[in-house]
């Protein structure tokens, strides 16, 4: 006999596949500036978890280009957090923002990349990246990167993007190995 499960029940399939995966944290690490010829990044702030909002610790960076900031993306370390341990599904590992005069130009995606051996050098083998299903930019930011469609999701109410007036999200995994 065949068995269906619902979206509920494959979207907490999903949460518990994440918080199996492998991820390391015993502290921050060293981070040089990284390059790829044309940007730049530069650890500006490491910042703890924070258990009572069920945060997990995470890197801030600068983008940079000919010596001026032109955006930030940042990494959170680990899987799971916040209600059913399931934040960093609805929010992702990586999030950025290039500022608007330099978007267009792949910088988003090449500090995503550059980005990959921090999220490595914690033995993170997949990170998530969410965006707004309305944001096209974001989202070919995933698919150069080939990073892989997992579902359209609606957020739940007690998700932060939720509460900033977001109702959907595209999760996308992005395999680093």
């Amino acid at each position: 006999m065949k068995t269906f499960e619902t979206e509920e029940q494959a979207i907490q399939n999903e949460i518990d596949y994440y918080n199996t995966l492998p991820c390391e944290f015993e502290g921050f690490i060293k981070v040089p500036t990284l390059t790829d010829g044309t940007i730049f990044l530069v650890c500006m702030e490491k910042q703890p978890g924070n258990p009572e909002k069920n945060w997990v610790p995470g890197y801030e960076l600068a983008i940079c280009k000919a010596g001026e900031k032109i955006g930030r993306i940042n990494l959170r370390i680990g899987y799971g957090g916040g209600l059913y341990n399931s934040n960093l599904y609805y929010g992702g590992q990586i999030g950025y923002d290039v500022d608007e005069p330099y978007r267009g130009n792949g910088y988003a995606s090449a500090a995503c990349k550059l980005l990959a051996p921090i999220a490595k050098a914690h033995k993170m083998t997949k990170l998530l990246i969410t965006n707004n299903v309305t944001n096209t930019a974001s989202r070919r930011v995933c698919e150069k990167l080939g990073a892989r469609l997992v579902r359209e999701v609606r957020l739940p109410e007690w998700t932060d993007l939720y509460k900033e007036g977001q109702r959907f999200s595209n999760i996308f995994e992005w395999d680093i190995n």
